[in-house]
């Protein structure tokens, strides 16, 4: 009777640790993520972070920047007067603008609220430009590129 008894305990130790090997497992595989990037040598002190939501079943990433430190646009590229976010989903294709940080000169933050872009993976890339909707990147990159997702 005794080993009957061990038997269900041992089963019941086993259970419990899949279960909680289940949860652990469960609970990496969710949620946003979040990388720091720093900034190019045209804005070395800026820092990044990049929060990135996947969804692989739609193959879209819910995607939110914020980056602190960042001198004015002017003063990184004569004649700039913002910060526009760019993504593209592989080198070989051209680059999309995603869009303009709102940015703060008194506290140097810019920020992108949270926007959809249409891979789960792609590279991103922030530069200062002299208008919101350029057709293509300046080459004045004050981060990235990068990787996300």
């Amino acid at each position: 009777m005794k080993h009957v008894d061990t038997g269900r305990r041992f089963g019941r130790r086993i259970g419990h640790t899949l279960g909680l090997l289940a949860s652990m497992a469960l609970a990496g595989c969710g949620g946003p993520s979040e990388k720091t990037v720093q900034g190019t040598r045209l804005a070395p002190g800026a820092d990044a972070r990049v929060t990135a939501d996947v969804d692989p079943d739609a193959a879209t990433t819910r995607l939110a920047v914020d980056v602190v430190h960042l001198s004015p646009p002017e003063r990184l590229e004569a004649g700039s007067e913002r910060f526009v976010v760019w993504q593209r989903p592989s080198p070989e294709s051209p680059w999309r603008r995603v869009g303009v940080l709102d940015y703060n000169a008194d506290s140097r933050r810019g920020k992108l609220a949270e926007t959809t872009v249409p891979y789960a993976n792609f590279e991103l890339l922030i530069t200062a430009e002299k208008q919101s909707s350029p057709q293509s990147p300046s080459s004045a990159a004050v981060i990235g590129p990068t990787s996300v997702g």
